[in-house]
């Protein structure tokens, strides 16, 4: 069986990384126009924002990342012993940037959308139509298991 610093040495030998940990996004800013601008301008664009992290044993290797028109600019703050999980960490918050995202990077941008409330009424759509087909499918499945 062995403790744990045996468990670390094997995985060492084994070529296996030692911490297995997991990208979370903490902060997440995905507004596209700044509201009530100084300059009066409300239409001024600005990038999404967010800020997240990879859980290490004894600390955490930071990460905020800004994407705008198709571009992204990532900004990572760790300690030199994790520089083997760095990429990794990159890779996994990146990826749920992706994921919990509701747009591409390409699409990030005025000329693509009108306002951010448009998006959001196309995905309270969407989210509608989710729920008719889920509400169908649960009284198909009540109606089978009376049937039986």
């Amino acid at each position: 069986m062995g403790n744990l610093a045996d468990k670390k040495r094997l995985r060492e030998i084994a070529g296996e990384k030692i911490h297995k940990g997991e990208a979370v996004i903490s902060e997440k800013d995905e507004m596209m126009f700044i509201p009530f601008v100084q300059s009066g301008n409300p239409d001024e664009e600005r990038p999404w924002l967010y800020k997240g992290y990879y859980q290490m044993p004894d600390g955490a290797i930071n990460m905020e990342l800004k994407r705008l028109k198709g571009h992204i600019e990532l900004k990572v703050d760790s300690i030199d012993n994790y520089r083997d999980y760095i990429g990794e960490a990159v890779g996994g918050f990146v990826k749920k940037i992706y994921e919990q995202s509701p747009h591409d990077a390409e699409t990030i941008s005025v000329e693509k959308h009108d306002s951010e409330v448009d998006i959001l009424k196309k995905e309270i759509i969407r989210l509608q139509i989710d729920a008719e087909n889920a509400k169908k499918v649960v009284d198909k499945f009540k109606e089978i298991s009376k049937s039986l």
